[in-house]
This record gives C-alpha cells, structure tokens and sequence, in this order.
C-alpha cells in the first residue's frame, strides 16, 4: 500500500520540542554544527534526554511547505540505527511493501541494514511518540528486573 505525498508538510521543530519537553533536549540546526539548512533542505540534529540523537533531513518544497523526502536517523544506542526514510529502490531486492516509505534496523554488529515496511511514521511527530514509548518501556524493564541477592 503507497501513501501519497499529499499530506507529508515540513517539520515545524519548535512545535516538535514543545510537545516532547520529557524526550528533546535540544534541537540543533546542521548535522552536529556542520551541514546548515539552506532553502529547500532542512538538516537538524535531535539530541534526547537520555543522550541519544537524531539526524533528521527534509526536503520540502518551498512553496507548499510539502516534504518531497525525509530521512530521519536515530542512534538510539551507540552502533545501532533504526531510520526511516522515504527514497525509492531502482532494485526490486530492496524494495518493501510500502515503496518509498520503509525502515532501516542497524544493530551493533551487523553491517547490513534490514529494510522493513513502514506504513505510517512518516513524520516527527509520530516518530517521537514511538520513541517516547520505547524509552517508558525500557525503563520500566529496567525496574521490573529482580535484584541478585
């Protein structure tokens, strides 16, 4: 199932780091200083609470205020990746379901990338709800893990 790209708009990241005080530390413009927004491309770098970070790339059409394409790149532990992005594969082993729109998943370790379906985080605000979750949940492991005696 193909999404249009009717409904992608641009990211609006002060909004974004308003909604998500718990999880954003801070929102940077560039990739870590380097590589600034120009025009039609947008780079910023999300750095959370817990000390991971997000790259983030939009291009948007200026006039519309419309995403044309997204990678969003989050380290959420230091060697792993789980990205999403919305470029389309010219090859047929590397397409998904979900053409353009799919997901990368990089553990420690492994030097391929799996390409997974990804039917509806197709943008920031989803996104962080994801990980927002995936942070609650693993703290909560964390405290439900019995103590050695």
């Amino acid at each position: 199932m193909k999404r249009s790209n009717q409904d992608l708009f641009a990211t609006n990241f002060d909004f974004l780091k308003r909604s998500f005080p718990d999880l954003i530390d801070s929102i940077e413009d560039g990739f870590f200083g380097e590589e600034p927004s120009r025009g039609a491309i947008v780079r910023k770098t999300i750095k959370f609470v817990d000390e991971t970070y997000m790259t983030v790339f939009e291009l948007v059409d200026t006039k519309s205020g419309k995403k044309k394409k997204y990678q969003y790149d989050w380290e959420y532990q230091r060697g792993s990746l789980w990205k999403w992005h919305n470029e389309a594969h010219e090859q047929k082993q590397y397409q998904t379901a979900t053409e353009p729109d799919h997901m990368h998943h990089k553990p420690v370790g492994v030097t391929d990338e799996r390409r997974l379906t990804n039917y509806g985080h197709h943008d920031l605000y989803t996104i962080m709800e994801t990980i927002h979750m995936h942070l609650e949940i693993s703290k909560q492991k964390q405290k439900d893990k019995p103590r050695p005696r």
